[in-house]
């Protein structure tokens, strides 16, 4: 046997105020009319809609149009003696950044630096390292 279940107490005894609700539930035809102020305003409203979508798309075009500035990767002409493109330079260093300190050696490619490792040297840190300063060569 299959329960049914009633949303209120006029619903299980099917009472006529009930029962004529429930009929006038779903109605066939929706007043459109009543819903715009005149007839052609079905039209105009689309039309005001679509306006409003292709002002705040322009805006939005527009907005993102910034240019950027234009970074020139430029090699060196009589580049130093102390950078070379195949050996990596090492640099003793700290990092803080208000949470974390870590004393760290870092490693460099043409002064960039492309790696973080702990300085064995330290007695606060002992060559280790955690995620956030790792993450923070970019930082660096």
């Amino acid at each position: 046997m299959e329960k049914k279940y009633w949303r209120s107490l006029d619903e299980l005894q099917q009472t006529d105020a009930f029962v004529q609700e429930s009929s006038r539930e779903f109605a066939q035809e929706l007043p459109i009319e009543s819903l715009w102020s005149d007839g052609a305003g079905v039209q105009s409203n689309r039309r005001d809609f679509l306006k409003y979508c292709g002002f705040g798309l322009s805006a939005a075009a527009l907005a993102a149009c910034n240019k950027t500035p234009v970074k020139k990767a430029i090699p060196f002409v009589m580049h130093p003696e102390e950078i070379s493109p195949s050996l990596p330079n090492w640099y003793a260093s700290t990092y803080f950044d208000g949470h974390d300190y870590a004393s760290v050696l870092v490693k460099t490619r043409e002064g960039r630096p492309i790696k973080l490792e702990g300085n064995k040297l330290s007695s606060l840190n002992q060559a280790g390292l955690n995620a956030r300063v790792q993450a923070s060569v970019l930082g660096v």
